[in-house]
Formats: C-alpha cells, sequence, structure tokens
C-alpha cells in the first residue's frame, strides 16, 4: 500500500530529528514544509500546475506583512517573545534561535533597535527573574562587590606608588 504525503513527511522529518536537536515547533514547522514540497512536487509529475503554488505565494506574502507590520517594541509581549527575522513566538529567544539567522544577540538587538539591556524573553519570564534576584539581593550585593573592587584597586595604585 502506498504511503501518503503526510507519513513520508513525518518520516523524512524523523530522520532529520534523528541527526540533530528539533524542539516540538521546529518538528511541526518542519513537517509543514516538507509536506508541501512533496504536495507540489506529485502536482508536478500529475501536471497540475499553478493552483496550489498561487496559494502558497498568497500565504507567504500574508506572513511578510504581518511581519512587517510587527514593530520591535510590539514583538515582547507578556508570555512571548516574536523573533522578528521568522515570525516564530518563543518564551526567550536563544541565541541557538538567532545563530540560525545568521545573527548573534547584539547583531539582532542592533538590527532592531533594542537596548543592549533589553532582555530577549516574554515580559513575564523578565519580571520572576527580577523578583528572584531582589530576593536574593542581588543588587545588593553587586554594589558591595563593586566597592571591594575599587577600594582593592585603590590600594593596589597607593602601594605601587609607595
Amino acid at each position: 500500500m502506498a504511503k501518503t504525503l503526510v507519513e513520508m513527511a513525518a518520516e523524512i522529518v524523523g530522520a532529520q530529528a534523528t541527526h540533530g536537536k528539533m524542539n516540538p515547533q521546529e518538528v511541526s514547522e518542519a513537517i509543514s514544509t516538507v509536506f508541501k514540497a512533496l504536495k507540489r512536487a506529485r502536482a508536478d509529475e500529475e501536471g497540475i500546475t499553478g493552483f496550489e503554488e498561487r496559494g502558497e505565494e498568497r500565504e507567504e506574502e500574508k506572513e511578510g506583512r504581518e511581519r512587517r507590520e510587527m514593530t520591535p517594541k510590539g514583538s515582547i509581549q507578556k508570555n512571548r517573545i516574536t523573533c522578528l527575522e521568522c515570525g516564530q513566538a518563543f518564551k526567550q529567544l536563544s541565541r541557538r534561535h538567532l545563530e540560525g539567522h545568521g545573527l548573534t544577540p547584539k547583531e539582532y538587538k542592533k538590527k532592531y533597535g533594542f537596548s543592549m539591556r533589553q532582555a530577549l524573553a516574554a515580559k513575564a519570564i523578565s519580571e520572576q527573574r527580577r523578583k528572584v534576584a531582589t530576593e536574593k539581593g542581588l543588587g545588593k550585593k553587586l554594589v558591595e562587590a563593586r566597592r571591594r573592587k575599587a577600594a582593592e584597586k585603590i590600594a593596589a595604585q597607593t602601594e605601587a606608588g609607595a
């Protein structure tokens, strides 16, 4: 019995997933992309041209338009951050994801006008981290460590000068 396009797409993506790490969202997108490619290949074999391709182009144009309408400020929301390169939503934009676009977090921030101090994470995650840091007194510890380091530097300079 012949396999369906969905089964073939699942097998292809399954083979890809065994050779590299893929999160569930990446697997889902890969299956969709492979399915569309197989569907186009089948249509070409059967001599059907144009119909599905035009529909896919309209969908891609729509996604591109939505991506262009997304502002950097609007991309960071309460429970997600949207990658301005591909339009995917995450809780946090990882270095690994940005490397897939050929960018470092610093380059991404510069490209889209984010402050270098801006976390590439959902507001809820940033707020949670801020709360934990406050509870642990990390701000006070940082100030104290800076004071100690400055005092040691001054002491070392006076000893070298004496």
